[in-house]
């Protein structure tokens, strides 16, 4: 366990767990309202924020931060007012996102050096800015479940019946699509963009298939998000690995030996 006496890791390791308990808890509800893919749209805008932020020599972190939410909150405005269909809106910010990046990468020199950082982020090289990020998502993840928990179940499996009890639908999912947005943010220093919602998605999934109650679901998600992370900073740091791969590697892996495990018989 001599990893663990290196600063560099330890952070990591902060700062990884705060991530996966974010994208667990928000990724169950997400897949349960059938807005997976909002989190790869999102994450593919959010490399359009980090261009922006490039070209116009600004904060980084607060440029992804801006661009993020108000995209995810234009989002919602289109599906909700509009009547846009939620899949393709979130298809038209997916494939927009990356354009805008693809432009800004034509144009901003030197970006091209820190290309493949932000396409496939590393959990071990977080600095405390990334931390403190990362624990203010947490607790803002944390915030609104036990604000808004009974009503944003109630939303999640019957929109109909929250607006007959008065329950405000509008400010309740600007609320969530910004919260999501942030956590978006935050994985992507641990996984990058291309992989940043399949840490939203895939332990939200397996906590689903193991759970036979919707509390155990957000338990078994955040317990296999928070497993990824720690074990896959382990073997990426012994084996000399990719830590965004190996980390979504075990992840994926949990959620194979998930899925067989319901198809077992039981005796």
């Amino acid at each position: 366990m001599e990893f663990l006496e290196y600063d560099f890791v330890q952070r990591g390791l902060i700062a990884g767990t705060l991530i996966a308990l974010s994208t667990a808890l928000i990724g169950v509800f997400l897949i349960l309202r059938r807005l997976a893919f909002l989190g790869a749209g999102l994450s593919h805008s959010a490399f359009a924020g980090i261009a922006l932020g490039f070209l116009l020599n600004a904060d980084i972190h607060l440029s992804t931060v801006i661009f993020t939410l108000l995209i995810a909150n234009l989002v919602e405005f289109l599906t909700r007012t509009k009547k846009v269909p939620g899949d393709t809106a979130v298809a038209v910010i997916f494939s927009s996102g990356m354009a805008v990046a693809v432009i800004i990468l034509g144009i901003v020199k030197g970006f091209g050096e820190n290309l493949f950082s932000y396409l496939f982020g590393n959990i071990l090289m977080v600095d405390n800015k990334d931390l403190i990020y990362s624990f203010g998502v947490f607790l803002l993840t944390l915030l609104f479940l036990v604000f808004f928990y009974k009503k944003l179940i109630l939303l999640t499996f019957s929109e109909e019946i929250a607006r007959v009890k008065g329950i405000n639908i509008t400010l309740i999912n600007h609320l969530f699509v910004s919260l999501t947005a942030l956590v978006i943010v935050a994985s992507i220093k641990a996984v990058g963009v291309i992989l940043a919602s399949s840490m939203v998605v895939i332990p939200a999934m397996t906590g689903l298939i193991l759970a036979n109650s919707f509390l155990k679901s957000l338990l078994f998600s955040s317990f296999a998000s928070v497993f990824s992370v720690i074990f896959g900073i382990y073997v990426s740091f012994n084996y000399d690995l990719p830590p965004s791969g190996t980390i979504v590697g075990i992840s994926l892996l949990l959620f194979v030996l998930s899925f067989l495990l319901r198809r077992l018989p039981l005796k």
